[in-house]
């Protein structure tokens, strides 16, 4: 761990520990101060059953320390936990031995590490568990760093918490900022270039940097004007790791001059930042899946279960604000003759491309599922049947003109529209129901009438003629 400038071994097996001072017992104490340290990360990860990362700790610990029984124990808990009986067994039996021969150390008075050390570690679990507690309430990306940025200003303290999440490609990211009374805020555009700075150095060996005082710092001379606005003063930044990717970056503000950082400021700072990226890494896991839940894998549209949920909400919105809503359904023309001519495969490509060409060329607000098989269907929000026609119709011109088949025939879509009827006396559901029903009969219309158009009034309406 990097803090002001100087390398720091927090106990992970890194190699050989470099005493500072002579005196053995000194030494000892340091080195089994590490193990406790890497013992309340553990606990923390244990009760909030991340066992991954608890298991990864424990063994850094068996390994500086091979004799120490609490991490040996909670590492056959955690193995029974999951299922792994064969390795809690022989843990088991390394613990039975472990014991004995402790046992006969103390009958000799030989040195071990004592239970009071443990317990005056245990006091960070009490203050960090405060802050675990908020980061783990959420499964929403948004929560989980907003209440991140809070907790961490009111128990380091420090007057102001940015945290920076990194998309998949940068250089998306999501930034959220907590002051404490009395601190400004910080611009996020005036501070881009710092905070890209402190980017660069934690991820430089994935290190933590604390820096207790600004002005004056060599790294930090171009960002002068900024520290001054915003009367930083001392600066710590971690990054988010997760499974050795970073995710993001913490960076905390002290607004008083002369006031260095804390061993333990320094430590709960570490320990929060490993659950956070946890939190992180599950909240990213669970959009995925609740992406994957309302998605038709195929063409990355929504799929039909999450359109018949959107439509109700589209409706009532609709009806409550007094603006209009229409509804088209598309289906490929003579589908199943490209599915028997070409195969499967190229009619996957086909619908896959028809998804993109209508997630990419209809305006911001209309939502687009597949609704089975060869057939989409679009909500188009605050938009009257005379403008849905003509907006559909150029997605019928525009697939027209770029979709073929391998063979070079022209792929088409035939569409029927509706705009829905919103009395307030008929119930949603039927609504719904005679809207999908009428936009499904002028589908079929358009396909008795030729297909490659578009319908929205029905041949009775216009003397017979379909409007096409």
């Amino acid at each position: 761990m990097l803090f002001n400038g100087c390398q720091v071994d927090r106990g992970r097996a890194t190699g050989k520990k470099v005493l500072r001072r002579d005196n053995v017992r000194t030494a000892e104490m340091t080195y089994e101060n590490e193990v406790l340290d890497l013992m309340v990360e553990t606990e923390l990860y244990i009760k909030y059953q991340s066992y991954a990362k608890a298991i990864e700790l424990l063994e850094d610990a068996i390994e500086r320390y091979p004799r120490y029984l609490p991490a040996k124990q909670s590492l056959e808990d955690i193995c029974r936990r999951t299922g792994n009986f064969e390795r809690a067994n022989e843990i088991a039996r390394e613990i039975a031995l472990i014991s004995a021969q402790l046992a006969d150390e103390r009958s000799s008075n030989k040195g071990t590490v004592e239970e009071v050390e443990v317990q005056a570690r245990r006091k960070q679990v009490e203050k960090t568990d405060a802050i675990i507690k908020m980061v783990y309430e959420s499964n929403e990306l948004g929560d989980i760093l907003k209440n991140s940025a809070q907790q961490l200003v009111q128990h380091i303290p420090a007057d102001r918490c940015v945290i920076i999440s990194l998309g998949k490609e940068k250089p998306v990211a999501k930034y959220f900022e907590s002051c404490a009374e009395g601190t400004s805020s910080c611009s996020a555009q005036k501070t881009a270039k710092l905070n890209f700075l402190l980017l660069k150095m934690v991820s430089n060996g994935m290190e933590p940097v604390a820096i207790d005082e600004t002005v004056g710092a060599p790294s930090l001379s171009a960002h002068e004007t900024v520290l001054d606005e915003f009367k930083i003063h001392g600066i710590m930044a971690f990054p988010l790791l997760y499974k050795s990717e970073l995710i993001g970056i913490i960076v905390v503000h002290r607004c008083s001059k002369g006031v260095a950082w804390t061993e333990s400021e320094k430590t709960l700072f570490y320990t929060v930042s490993g659950h956070i990226a946890v939190a992180l890494s599950n909240a990213r896991q669970f959009s995925a899946m609740q992406t994957m839940a309302i998605t038709d894998k195929l063409t990355n549209v929504y799929n039909r279960g999450f359109f018949e949920e959107r439509m109700r909400v589209e409706l009532s919105n609709a009806r409550q604000q007094k603006f209009p809503v229409s509804l088209a359904l598309l289906d490929i023309d003579y589908f199943k003759k490209v599915n028997d001519t070409f195969g499967h495969a190229a009619g996957d490509k086909v619908l896959c491309k028809l998804g993109f060409v209508l997630s990419t060329n209809l305006r911001k607000g209309s939502v687009i599922a597949r609704y089975g098989g060869e057939e989409f269907v679009v909500i188009l929000p605050n938009t009257k049947l005379d403008v849905a026609h003509k907006i559909m119709d150029g997605i019928r011109k525009l697939v027209s003109e770029t979709f073929a088949t391998e063979a070079g025939d022209p792929i088409t879509v035939s569409i029927g529209v509706q705009e829905a009827s919103l009395d307030n006396q008929i119930d949603l559901d039927v609504i719904q129901k005679e809207l999908i029903e009428k936009a499904d009969e002028y589908l079929y219309q358009a396909k008795r009438t030729g297909r490659n158009r578009v319908c929205s009034i029905a041949e009775t309406e216009v003397n017979s003629e379909p409007t096409c």
